[in-house]
């Protein structure tokens, strides 16, 4: 939008951040009495690089949202979905028919989609191609300067919803990166890969890179997306290139090499970094709280992120609507919101990271979980948790 210099614009909350996470907390707010700012310094649409699937969870949280959304969603021309998964290990394959259902959708399209959700279902104002500068707190508020306008937006709250890079968690909560915490990734996109369903996703697991899995994910018609990631401690400390390390997955994978033998890469090999929720720290403070990435809450067995960003959205929504009905944006009152973030998702965050510890330092671990999948009665209880 354009803005004149040096205008203020005073809104209840202000999000930064317009992706799932933070159109998430858009939706929450859509009945509260509220005035609403979304402030992104990309222009819509845009592609954020990552892994693109969705679990069941995603959906269903923005479905208690906006009852509508599910249906539109499906109906969307970006999204498939996904019922099966083939997981590869030491030329065994086992197949999983999930219960629940997952989706793909590449961002490029699901981010905007979302953003249009917003637009349609609420009103909340947005502001893209508008990068926060300095954010400051005081007994009034927030306000928040900009690095490519004059305009200024003050508000009573904000909330971080801007990723692995978040601008409010390092002003506010000083954040940094740790790389025993941070996981960094490569994806590319492929056409006429091999034996691709548009209803199953595939994981390739292998022990020279400690279990790490490459994932298919297909997104898109003929497009599949592949990606592998690894722990930045282990990148920095053993010296490893992950793009030269994604490239040799395919070299000592025979069925992977075999799948995609006549594949054509499409697009540039991208990297990203995804902080894991191993460990979380700071999530809330004066007058702002965290979601997503920006919270550190990625899964770290998985490194996925898209569903605890979306459902840690809908819950800081949530919670600023009681801040507005107390009339308290403190320290003390947002500790309600990290309680809630520790029972809904760190909880969970923190068994996943013991696993991924434990297959790390005992990796013959996962020929017992393949060994025991074998059985019907645990496979069954594995499809119908997971």
């Amino acid at each position: 939008m354009d803005n004149a210099a040096g205008e203020v614009k005073i809104f209840d909350v202000v999000i930064i951040g317009a992706g799932p996470g933070g159109s998430t907390c858009a939706l929450a707010l859509r009945n509260a009495g509220l005035k609403v700012a979304i402030i992104d310094k990309a222009v819509f649409p845009r592609d954020k690089v990552c892994g693109e699937l969705m679990h069941r969870k995603t959906v269903a949280t923005l479905t208690r949202l906006v009852p509508e959304f599910e249906s539109e969603f499906k109906a969307f021309a970006g999204t498939l979905i996904m019922k099966h998964t083939k997981v590869h290990y030491k030329k065994t394959v086992i197949n999983f028919d999930w219960e629940t259902e997952s989706y793909t959708c590449p961002r490029l399209k699901l981010d905007d989609f979302l953003l249009s959700v917003v637009k349609k279902y609420s009103d909340t104002e947005i502001y893209t191609d508008t990068t926060p500068g300095k954010i400051t707190v005081d007994e009034a508020g927030v306000t928040v300067t900009l690095k490519n306008d004059e305009t200024i937006f003050q508000a009573k709250l904000i909330i971080g919803a801007d990723g692995a890079q978040s601008t409010v968690a390092k002003q506010l909560a000083q954040k940094v990166m740790d790389k025993k915490h941070y996981l960094g990734a490569v994806r590319a996109y492929y056409k006429n890969v091999k034996d691709i369903k548009n209803d199953v996703s595939e994981v390739f697991f292998n022990s020279r890179y400690n279990l790490n899995y490459l994932w298919v994910f297909p997104v898109d018609g003929n497009l599949v997306n592949v990606g592998f990631g690894l722990l930045s401690n282990d990148i920095s400390g053993k010296k490893i290139n992950l793009k030269e390390a994604f490239y040799d997955y395919f070299k000592i994978s025979p069925e992977l090499a075999d799948k995609f033998k006549d594949a054509e890469q499409v697009g540039p090999l991208e990297g990203f970094g995804v902080p894991l929720g191993s460990s979380v720290g700071i999530t809330s403070g004066n007058s702002f709280m965290l979601l997503g990435d920006a919270a550190s809450l990625s899964n770290p067995l998985s490194g996925t992120g898209m569903g605890n960003a979306i459902l840690s959205g809908m819950l800081a929504g949530q919670h600023a609507a009681k801040c507005f009905a107390a009339n308290n944006f403190s320290e003390e009152f947002m500790k309600e919101y990290d309680n809630t973030l520790q029972k809904e998702i760190i909880n969970d965050l923190m068994a996943s990271y013991k696993a991924q510890r434990i297959l790390s330092k005992m990796p013959y671990m996962l020929d017992v979980v393949f060994w025991l999948s074998k059985f019907k009665r645990i496979k069954h209880y594995i499809q119908s948790h997971v």
